[in-house]
């Protein structure tokens, strides 16, 4: 060091060009925490919003759907007589089946979503559709189709759900639409 130089540590200066002392870090903390909660709070707000809107537009689509099925008899040649919402939880497994048609031989499970995307076909093909027979042991001996329906079907969608046999529902116009083709091969699980 010369003997020009001063014998001073190169300490922080707050906007007053002093050193910051530990008050003044203490209060930047405080400032600093007060923010992150009130961002904290901005964003709850728009979550508890979002999820609202979320949910309103899965009421809305399968209310949309029960009605429409309510008022038909059969669904791609299969008669039905009931139309139920199945919801069911064990140990092991846990089941919320939106719509399930029933004539006694046969069973169509359907996923309603109000804009169906691929990871929900893919849910639903590999987690809940299995579930279904364990958890209601009851229908065991039914013949179980799959479905799935949307008011808004994307083409990717569309595909990984008839490329695995499922039924694909839509809206059209006031009505509901079977997207598959008349000779579509139904799976059944």
């Amino acid at each position: 060091m010369g003997k020009d130089q001063k014998d001073d540590a190169n300490e922080p200066l707050s906007d007053y060009g002093q050193p910051l002392t530990f008050e003044k870090v203490w209060q930047m903390f405080r400032e600093t925490d007060k923010k992150f909660k009130e961002t904290d709070r901005k964003i709850d707000r728009l979550a508890r919003l979002y999820g609202g809107v979320s949910e309103n537009s899965r009421d809305v689509a399968e209310k949309f759907f029960r009605r429409g099925l309510e008022a038909r008899d059969a669904l791609f040649g299969i008669p039905y007589d009931q139309v139920a919402r199945l919801e069911k939880r064990t140990r092991q497994l846990q089941g919320e089946y939106d719509i399930v048609l029933y004539n006694g031989e046969y069973m169509i499970v359907i996923e309603v979503k109000y804009k169906l995307h691929p990871d929900d076909v893919e849910d639903f093909l590999h987690r809940k559709l299995p579930a279904f027979k364990p958890l209601f042991p009851e229908y065991a001996d039914q013949k179980l189709i799959g479905a799935v329906a949307g008011m808004s079907v994307p083409a990717d969608s569309y595909e990984t759900a008839e490329k695995n046999g499922l039924l694909v529902l839509t809206q059209s116009g006031e009505n509901i639409s079977v997207m598959n083709p008349r000779d579509f091969v139904l799976k059944e699980f």
